[in-house]
């Protein structure tokens, strides 16, 4: 292909305040941070727990021997297709065997894992291609009813990357290469020469802005965010993941992904989350931690309780979204002990628990700050706050990422010093423990999926029936939030619900995102300025008639 239209991506190209010296020193002083590299993980796992399950999905099983001889073929295919040091390669898959060896194989090769959400559709794959720019894709052939390898061969053409290398997995396409053709030649490829600071993960992730964000990890910083979660877990050898999350979520990444690569540890995936089944699996791989959002929780629980059996789990990491306390005590009842835990992709560990902190405090709080983590509460001034004052949260840690690929995303997040604004309001009490208590920016989070309102309502006030629109989140039982639109017609009457519902199918808006109801107004709440005042739109809003 034509390298000029590809992204190459250094260090240098992430416009984002550095790291100071001192504090660099300090993580380094500390061991939170080494020079260790993600490229050769697989390598060294494989030397030291050679024979050691490390893989299973469905009746595939790999130990970390074969795991390591599949990904040498994998990263052999990518280097003779032309991918390398800073290329991009977006995977959009299910949680298939073959995709998790893939994502090794492109850190393997020395090339930029960007990692794309299954549930995106063309709208959302749009913005992610024009970022990134990838060298190299790839996807299931179909999935859920989705084309995704029609998607990207259509979206790929739309933007001068035609001649991108293909990849299709559990299917076949013209110009796709299936997975075995990838991992059945004989060649194999050492693991690469990257740098620790060298951009090895893009993630992308929704703000207050329409557009997704390309938030750009290293393998220093990665792998700093993975010994959090070993020592705060003390994870080893002897367990056991189990990940239902996309592997494409920071939370799939870590617990299925770079966790088991710096222990030894051995994960099972699953490509959609059904309970009664996650329940036998975790039986049978006798599986000790997972983490996902609180409706994998809730339904877990329900599910082993359902089929009376007290499951292997030493600790269940939920955040991402709201945890009621009555899922957690229903959790503790049934001896899955849970903690709640809060962080984000640009720094995903800010505060961890494990099982020895007590049930108040793993309930009722979103946890203990993380070592070598700041937090700084901040009013609307931007002043520090005194201990047990709610306001803005500020963050930043030696897992912190680079920063986002856009510089205005970093001028707009990051301050000269570091610190990162979540747009989370909460507190944190004398002992260190932080509960958020609501957010600042405009984002709906939806069983841990974060999204921005604007992107929707974008799409929204070019129907040309509509003249004006907000979506603001709405209360779900099973996912905490979803959206909720309020609209504003020209000529009221004339379209329903269900139209706008296909409208916004037909763009290619991925259907997590549509609204599940829908309230026609005559007009919205304005402040003086005319901002539409959400606050009120919230108080308002239900779901109970719904379309989704």
């Amino acid at each position: 292909m034509d390298k000029v239209n590809r992204t190459r991506l250094t260090a240098s190209d992430i416009v984002a305040p550095p790291v100071a010296p001192g504090r660099l020193a300090e993580y380094r002083r500390f061991g939170y941070i080494s020079d260790q590299t993600i490229s050769a993980s697989v390598v060294r796992a494989a030397r030291q727990w050679g024979s050691q399950p490390a893989l299973a999905e469905g009746g595939h099983q790999l130990t970390y021997q074969e795991l390591l001889e599949v990904v040498e073929r994998a990263a052999a295919w990518l280097t003779g297709a032309g991918i390398g040091s800073g290329d991009v390669v977006c995977w959009q898959t299910p949680n298939w065997w073959e995709a998790h060896v893939l994502g090794l194989a492109v850190w393997h090769a020395g090339a930029v894992s960007c990692p794309v959400a299954p549930f995106y559709r063309e709208h959302e794959l749009r913005q992610v291609i024009e970022q990134v720019r990838p060298a190299a894709v790839v996807t299931a052939e179909a999935f859920r009813g989705f084309a995704h390898a029609d998607a990207f061969d259509d979206l790929l053409a739309a933007t001068g990357l035609g001649d991108v290398a293909r990849i299709v997995l559990r299917g076949t396409r013209p110009g796709w290469a299936p997975f075995d053709a990838v991992v059945s030649h004989g060649r194999r490829q050492k693991s690469a020469t990257v740098g620790p600071d060298d951009p090895c993960l893009i993630l992308f992730t929704s703000g207050t802005t329409s557009g997704a964000k390309a938030a750009v990890h290293s393998s220093r910083t990665l792998l700093a965010e993975t010994r959090q979660l070993v020592d705060a877990w003390g994870l080893s050898w002897e367990d056991v993941a189990y990940m239902a999350a996309p592997l494409q979520h920071i939370t799939g990444v870590l617990n299925a992904m770079t966790i088991p690569l710096l222990v030894g540890a051995s994960a099972v995936l699953a490509d959609r989350w059904e309970p009664d089944v996650a329940v036998a699996d975790i039986m049978r791989h006798r599986v000790t931690y997972s983490a996902g959002a609180t409706v994998f929780l809730q339904e877990l629980t329900d599910a082993a309780r359902a089929a009376r059996v007290h499951l292997p789990l030493r600790i269940f990491a939920c955040g991402g979204a709201a945890v009621p306390r009555a899922v957690m005590e229903h959790s503790e009842e049934q001896g899955i002990p849970a903690a709640r835990v809060y962080g984000m992709t640009e720094l995903p560990t800010v505060t961890v628990m494990n099982r020895a902190y007590p049930f108040d405090l793993r309930a009722g709080t979103d946890g203990a700050i993380a070592p070598g983590v700041q937090v700084r509460v901040v009013g609307t001034d931007g002043e520090p706050l005194a201990a047990g004052c709610p306001g803005e949260l500020l963050v930043r840690g030696p897992e912190q990422m680079l920063g986002y690929l856009d510089p205005d995303a970093n001028r707009a997040a990051l301050d000269d010093a570091g610190w990162f604004s979540t747009g989370d309001v909460g507190l944190v009490d004398g002992a260190g423990f932080v509960t958020i208590t609501g957010r600042v920016k405009d984002v709906i989070n939806r069983g841990g999926e974060k999204f921005s309102a604007r992107d929707i309502e974008d799409l929204l006030v070019k129907h040309p029936a509509v003249r004006h629109a907000a979506v603001v989140p709405g209360p779900d039982a099973r996912f905490g939030e979803v959206p909720v639109a309020f609209v504003v017609f020209d000529h009221p009457g004339q379209v329903t619900a269900e139209d706008l519902c296909r409208y916004l199918h037909a763009t290619g808006l991925a259907r997590q995102k549509t609204p599940v109801a829908w309230h026609f107004v005559d007009a919205l709440p304005t402040t003086s300025s005319g901002k539409v005042k959400k606050f009120e739109l919230i108080a308002t809003t239900s779901t109970e008639e719904r379309l989704g």
